[in-house]
């Protein structure tokens, strides 16, 4: 994986999908696992097996540093988690209803989700069928020992629990099954506490991408591949890394809710593979790969620029050579010549300049991302970074630290980059160390002294000169 470390600040390897090696993780749950990529939300509303009950999303004061925008606002995969949760529950047949407090509860049966909890369709559907069968309270919970939980798990404070031999990490949203409405703080957390904790089916796949072992301390970054998620948002690494799972959970989404669709691509990808001579694995993964977009209305798109797995939004303009692999790209947004975008997700209105590279990121709208050879990194609304900025993104040794409101925590990985708070910049030559957020509004530059401000017009020819404070000297 490509890396910036603060003892190198070069690139130390390569992000390459053609080297990634897949293992399967089979944590079967709850009956025979479904396909590895299973989950969806959007196509045809799906039969629901408790159509019309009432889910509840308790509000909160959640705030989320450095944007200061309720955790509710949180952007991803371009949609707010607010957004997320009101559409996964609606497609399962819920009357949503957002509430401020336990008083406001008029059901005896119900969900109930805390603001904070994303979650997809695949990780609560099984449930919801139990509990129509069951008739008794459930709570949502995820293998703990599965990569996703393990790489994700970090500053989300998760309960652990278990469901007959497996043991689980558990989410903040339950099935509740009560005598009467909790409309009270007390029998509402009585509630909670009686809850069974309750999977799922969950499978999941490996993808193992080479690192260098004396650079990462491990030979390869291995990324969960699933559509049975959830996560708890409560600092900005999660909203990054709920983003990075998002490309993956809706083209699974896709997958599965347009099997005719699904079949036609594949077709298509066959027969390129044919006829370019490429009837091998590896040709016809890349052209199914490059068989698989989605394009929105009114963009213009280079014939050079390649495009695998990408989802475009409407009036997007994509430059010669640029590269769009795995990602998702908002409307109105300019990709400008060879860019090289990777597994990440970019807002509305943003702009990424000619040679910007980025890889599993996320922006929100309004960005200009011109920034190369950033990873792992979040940035805010409207912020601009310069092509001359860098984000260190590893640690040799050690776990990356990241700040919260108890102070210097870990971050559970020695991958990571920064976050960059709404309309903040970045300006040339500025360097910003793994884990570290930039207020909203905050301009970072270079040291002002050591840019060439006064040259005087009598400095010796053929003589090296440094700036001093600003002036061009030879001397000390």
């Amino acid at each position: 994986m490509m890396s910036r470390t603060r003892a190198a600040g070069r690139p130390c390897g390569v992000f390459s999908h053609a080297r990634a090696r897949q293992s399967r993780e089979a944590l079967g749950h709850g009956g025979p696992a479904a396909g590895p990529l299973d989950g969806d939300l959007t196509g045809p509303p799906s039969p629901s097996t408790l159509a019309g009950m009432k889910a509840y999303i308790l509000q909160g004061q959640s705030r989320i540093s450095p944007f200061g925008d309720p955790v509710g606002e949180s952007m991803i995969g371009n949609r707010t988690l607010a957004a997320h949760q009101t559409m996964v529950l609606r497609r399962l047949g819920f009357e949503v209803e957002r509430i401020a407090s336990p008083s406001e509860i008029s059901e005896r049966e119900f969900v109930l989700c805390h603001e904070d909890v994303f979650f997809t369709r695949r990780a609560i559907q099984d449930l919801a069928a139990r509990f129509r069968a069951e008739r008794r309270s459930l709570r949502l919970g995820l293998p703990e020992g599965s990569l996703l939980v393990r790489s994700t798990r970090a500053l989300q404070d998760l309960e652990a629990g278990r469901d007959g031999d497996t043991a689980l990490a558990l989410y903040r949203l339950f099935f509740l099954a009560c005598p009467e409405p909790p409309r009270s703080v007390e029998s509402l957390a009585r509630a909670q506490a009686e809850a069974q904790a309750a999977c799922g089916r969950f499978r999941e796949i490996a993808v193992e991408v080479p690192n260098p072992r004396h650079i990462m301390g491990s030979s390869a970054y291995r990324h969960p591949l699933t559509s049975s998620v959830a996560m708890h948002i409560r600092h900005w690494v999660h909203i990054l890394w709920a983003n990075q799972l998002s490309v993956q959970i809706q083209w699974v989404e896709d997958i599965l809710d347009h099997k005719g669709w699904t079949g036609l691509r594949l077709l298509r990808a066959g027969l390129a593979g044919l006829f370019s001579g490429r009837w091998s694995r590896g040709g016809f993964r890349q052209a199914a790969m490059g068989s698989f977009n989605r394009i929105g209305k009114g963009c213009d798109i280079h014939p050079t620029a390649h495009l695998e797995l990408a989802r475009v939004g409407d009036n997007v303009r994509i430059g010669a050579f640029a590269l769009v692999r795995g990602s998702i790209i908002g409307a109105n947004t300019v990709i400008e010549d060879r860019v090289n975008l990777q597994y990440s997700v970019i807002g509305e209105g943003c702009h990424m300049s000619r040679n910007a590279s980025m890889t599993l990121c996320a922006g929100y709208p309004g960005g200009n991302l011109s920034i190369r050879g950033v990873q792992a990194s979040l940035f805010g609304r409207d912020c601009a970074m310069t092509s001359g900025g860098m984000v260190i993104d590893a640690r040799f040794h050690g776990e990356i630290q990241v700040m919260t409101p108890e102070g210097p925590r870990s971050a559970g990985t020695n991958f990571l980059g920064a976050c960059f708070g709404h309309k903040s910049y970045l300006g040339l030559d500025a360097v910003v160390n793994a884990g570290r957020e930039v207020p909203n509004g905050a301009v970072l530059v270079h040291d002002p002294k050591s840019i060439f401000s006064k040259i005087p017009a009598d400095l010796p020819p053929g003589v090296p000169a440094w700036a001093k404070n600003g002036a061009a000297t030879t001397s000390d």
